[in-house]
């Protein structure tokens, strides 16, 4: 008897993140336009101050996602993994108000 073709196995096909995005853009799934202008808007305060400071790379912390922005363009959101944690204690210390008055001023060892 001879030998007979095995036969591969189909997989479905993977769908890029770029395919994706291009597919929700152009089927009108999503208004594109109108997600990337509510973005820039809700970041808009906190690159005001970054510019103010005249910083042209930096990160923006909210919700758990780092927004890494390079010369005033978003390149890439990633999900906060822990290694800026340390940023969050020193703002809050920062924005703490100078009232002595107030017990949380001392911190907790008073």
């Amino acid at each position: 008897m001879g030998k007979r073709k095995q036969r591969s196995v189909h997989k479905p096909v993977e769908v890029s993140n770029h395919a994706l995005f291009r597919w929700l853009e152009r089927t009108g799934v999503v208004d594109v336009e109108a997600l990337r202008a509510a973005l820039s808007l809700a970041l808009d305060r906190a690159v005001a101050a970054s510019a103010a400071m005249g910083a042209e790379e930096f990160l923006i912390l909210s919700n758990g996602l780092a927004y890494v922005v390079k010369n005033g363009v978003v390149v890439t959101v990633l999900e906060q993994d822990g290694r800026y944690k340390h940023v969050r204690p020193m703002l809050d210390r920062d924005n703490q108000s100078d009232d002595r008055t107030n017990p949380d001023f001392y911190g907790s060892d008073a």
